[in-house]
């Protein structure tokens, strides 16, 4: 009976030491010191997808067909167009209703759909809330100020308004987006002096996205689910997260129903309001689709119809239809047109395209509208027969004499003129 009761407690005591040396950590060849093979517990996903939190969703006016507001000839040309650039969804936006509704054949009205190409205006309009209610005090102040790991570093002197403008001379890191969001997004490097390059990026939108969400000591995915996205009236979305530290990326991965990525559009129609509601700032959307300095068709992560230059223009082939269009372009081939003066709000989902012509899509739209424009008047309710802003009470620089664009160069980096000079060694 000993041989028995012997071989049982070797057993027991050999199995009580693999747990034992489990529960400690030392599975990494698979294996306990009797030779019991223990499995691997599973590695953390370097990415997670966010709720982007939101409500129900306010329910956006369907038009009845049948009042014709779009020609039966429009809605073929708008359809054909559809087909012919591999859309995923298109929807257009007219008097209050949602006109027209199209879908490619994989694609359902309820399927999230990828549009981060939108999130750098997106972010834009969320710098515009930190602003008016205080975190954002000065545009011109440096990164450094936020990012205390660029402290002394010359990517600290970037400022928010360059990551606005699109002249923050940073290139996005070239490794993966891994576990660590905010280490992937601080580990930018600087490829120009801030403030001598004019080449927008999402990535921008990322670091301005940080800026924020340090800023208001809030992460930046509650911020956009609290502050934008529920209160544009948007149904649960998501965002991609760094699995170890749930920070956001915001440069991709975002993803909506296409109504839903139709309310920013719906929001710059209506000058920043939701209802009753002053969600953005005026001022803050004046200065958003004003010209830079640097680009006569771009503002601040949003681009102007106006004025048609064939050649190093915005893209348009075309003169717009409607003069006052704005627009955001997203290099996901993600586009958002709005019109004020036209009541139009038009969306495109889909492949990028080396020749999309910037005007076609929204021409087409505006043509096939049967009601007249609205007239841009002024406060006394005068005809004014220049482009307007969005809410119609700054005067935007005349269609046929646009300002001069200044001369722009990139310069290396390098100690500004005041620095001091380190002494030689």
């Amino acid at each position: 009976m000993r041989r028995p009761l012997l071989i049982t407690a070797t057993l027991l005591l050999g199995t009580a030491l693999g747990a034992v040396w489990w529960l400690g950590g030392g599975q990494g060849d698979g294996q306990d010191p009797a030779g019991i093979l223990i499995p691997e517990k599973p590695a953390a996903a370097a990415l997670l997808e966010k709720p982007l939190a939101a409500g129900p969703g306010t329910v956006l006016p369907v038009a009845d067909p049948d009042k014709g507001v779009l020609s039966e000839q429009g809605v073929k040309d708008v359809r054909s167009f559809f087909a012919a650039s591999n859309s995923k969804a298109l929807l257009v936006w007219h008097a209050g209703a949602l006109q027209l509704e199209l879908y490619a054949p994989d694609t359902q009205a309820g399927d999230l759909l990828d549009a981060s190409g939108l999130m750098p205006a997106m972010i834009t309009l969320l710098a515009g809330q930190a602003q008016r209610d205080g975190m954002l005090p000065d545009l011109d102040t440096g990164l450094a100020t936020w990012f205390p790991e660029w402290a002394g570093d010359d990517r600290g002197r970037i400022t928010v308004r360059q990551l606005l403008e699109g002249t923050s001379g940073l290139a996005r890191p070239t490794a993966a987006p891994s576990g660590d969001a905010v280490a992937w997004t601080l580990s930018a490097t600087l490829v120009a002096e801030p403030g001598s390059r004019f080449a927008p990026s999402r990535f921008e939108a990322q670091v301005l996205g940080l800026v924020l969400s340090r800023a208001a000591g809030v992460p930046a995915a509650d911020l956009l689910s609290d502050r934008l996205w529920r209160p544009l009236g948007a149904r649960p979305g998501t965002v991609t997260v760094g699995g170890n530290d749930s920070a956001a990326y915001l440069d991709c991965c975002v993803k909506a129903t296409a109504r839903d990525w139709l309310r920013p559009g719906l929001l710059l129609l209506e000058g920043g309001m939701v209802g009753a509601a002053q969600l953005v700032p005026t001022p803050w959307l004046d200065q958003m689709v004003r010209p830079t300095l640097f680009s006569r068709h771009d503002g601040w992560r949003v681009r102007l119809g106006w004025p048609f230059e064939a050649r190093n223009g915005n893209g348009a082939g075309k003169p717009f239809v409607d003069g006052d269009m704005i627009f955001l372009s997203g290099d996901d081939g993600s586009r958002l047109y709005v019109s004020k003066g036209r009541d139009l709000v038009v969306l495109r989902l889909g492949s990028a395209s080396t020749t999309w012509d910037e005007s076609a899509l929204p021409n087409l739209v505006s043509r096939a509208i049967t009601t007249p424009p609205a007239e841009f008047r002024s406060d006394n309710g005068m005809k004014v027969g220049k482009a307007r802003d969005l809410n119609g009470q700054i005067e935007m620089p005349p269609i046929t004499k646009p300002p001069p664009v200044p001369k722009v160069t990139v310069e290396p980096l390098g100690p500004l003129p005041g620095d001091a000079v380190p002494p030689a060694r």
